[in-house]
């Protein structure tokens, strides 16, 4: 007997994981890994669809920059088509309405893409405030210096310098 109890003395209790342990572990590190693979693919989504976006709105700038290069206020007004890099052809127009302000103008831009990015629209319209002296007409131009004139001097009336 004490040869027996000797043997079992002198070994090694040798510590290992249960089954239970394992499959647990199996388990959190999958939960992990899904987690983790559709935040990446969330992410080269966003990037993607970024990337549409910056391609449409470099067209977009071009095609206003087309709007800013009219010298005539009826030739913006009429519009104009541009061939675009990424979107096909892009026709626009403007609606041109006068200020209070001389030679300030608020433009209603409208354009239509021919092909624009998957996914994205093909219609895009703003509002702008352009100062362009080369739209005012002579006249109203005129008027509207002679009523500012006019009330400028009437707030100068009220103060005695």
């Amino acid at each position: 007997m004490r040869t027996v109890k000797a043997q079992y003395s002198n070994r090694r209790r040798v510590t290992a994981f249960t089954l239970v342990e394992v499959l647990i572990a199996v388990a959190i590190f999958g939960m992990a890994a899904s987690v983790l693979m559709s935040a990446f693919v969330n992410a080269l989504l966003s990037r993607e669809s970024a990337a549409k976006y910056d391609l449409l709105n470099a067209d977009i700038r071009a095609v206003r920059m087309q709007l800013l290069l009219e010298p005539k206020l009826e030739d913006a007004e009429d519009g104009n088509e541009y061939e675009t890099v990424h979107s096909g052809e892009a026709s626009w127009e403007a609606q041109v309405e006068p200020t209070d302000v001389v030679d300030l103008f608020q433009v209603g831009l409208s354009i239509r893409f021919s092909e624009p990015p998957e996914g994205l629209v093909a219609d895009y319209s703003e509002t702008l405030y352009l100062l362009r002296p080369t739209w005012s007409e002579s006249d109203e131009r005129s008027e509207l210096l002679q009523d500012k004139r006019e009330a400028l001097e009437d707030t100068r009336r009220d103060f005695n310098f």
